[in-house]
């Protein structure tokens, strides 16, 4: 395991704007006075507050809390001023604001020592991964279900697999991008399950704001017990797994509503047969 020592805070999270506001909703006829509508990252950054409250209560002179960044690429001066008065209107902890052109998203990334960089574009994931910044899915969260934790899903499937294991992935339909995206995950997803497996174990089991699950949407049952055994080597418990064997995700992910899905894209392959 990772010496805390070195592990201390914040736990740098970046996302979009086109995420934290719904600017597809936008017409002529909105009023420039109104606050942007909620997009889909609004209820992540709410539980991120949570979380960082409790760790707050427990310790006023904690460290490793989560710092959440806003970047937006390619908005207009007007836009500029109604991101940061609708995250003032809404309440939002926003650490940083970051304006900037489309290319310049990598570099802002990595010059803010990002820990975990949050998109609904799956190009922008796949982009950030395979230059090595952490990245993951920000997944289709209600902003009206009760909102009591922060819940992260990890693939069962790039986490348990060996290097060798991936490389056959291409007997299974998958493209050699598709398994280097997978492999770039793998690497990429230690530091941020060492950093919240610190904060997971500041809580006890029961009412924690934090959730952590392992889904294994393909792999056999060895593949999840070795993506278990490799994340408590790195120090993070695990609330819940499952194991699907190639069923549907839909349904369970229906009823865990993650907020965080890293999966390199997993849970959208369909027909895959059951791999050891």
């Amino acid at each position: 395991m990772e010496d805390e020592k070195n592990c201390t805070g914040p736990l740098m999270i970046a996302l979009q704007y086109n995420d934290l506001f719904d600017l597809d909703s936008i017409s002529a006829s909105t009023n420039t006075d109104d606050a942007l509508p909620k997009g889909r990252a609004v209820t992540f950054v709410k539980a991120v507050q949570i979380v960082n409250e409790r760790l707050v209560e427990q310790k006023e002179t904690e460290s490793l809390l989560f710092e959440v960044i806003l970047i937006a690429k390619e908005c207009s001066e007007e836009i500029k001023m109604k991101i940061v008065e609708s995250v003032k209107y809404y309440g939002l902890e926003i650490g940083k604001f970051f304006f900037c052109k489309k290319e310049e998203l990598i570099n802002t990334l990595q010059s803010n020592k990002v820990k975990l960089f949050l998109s609904t574009d799956r190009d922008d994931v796949c982009e950030a991964l395979h230059t090595g910044i952490p990245a993951a899915f920000l997944y289709d969260q209600c902003d009206d279900h009760v909102l009591s934790q922060l819940k992260v899903i990890i693939s069962g499937d790039v986490i348990g697999f060996t290097e060798d294991s991936l490389d056959s992935l291409s007997d299974f339909g998958f493209s050699e991008t598709q398994i280097e995206t997978f492999k770039a995950a793998k690497i990429c997803m230690k530091e941020f399950a060492v950093l919240i497996g610190q904060m997971r174990r500041k809580f006890g089991r029961e009412n924690s704001p934090l959730c952590i699950c392992v889904l294994t949407a393909w792999g056999s049952t060895n593949v999840c017990a070795s993506a278990l055994k490799t994340l408590r080597e790195w120090g993070l418990d695990v609330d819940e797994a499952f194991c699907l064997a190639g069923a549907p995700c839909s349904p369970i992910l229906a009823v865990v509503k993650p907020h965080i899905l890293w999966d390199a894209g997993l849970h959208n392959i369909r027909d895959l047969s059951t791999h050891s």
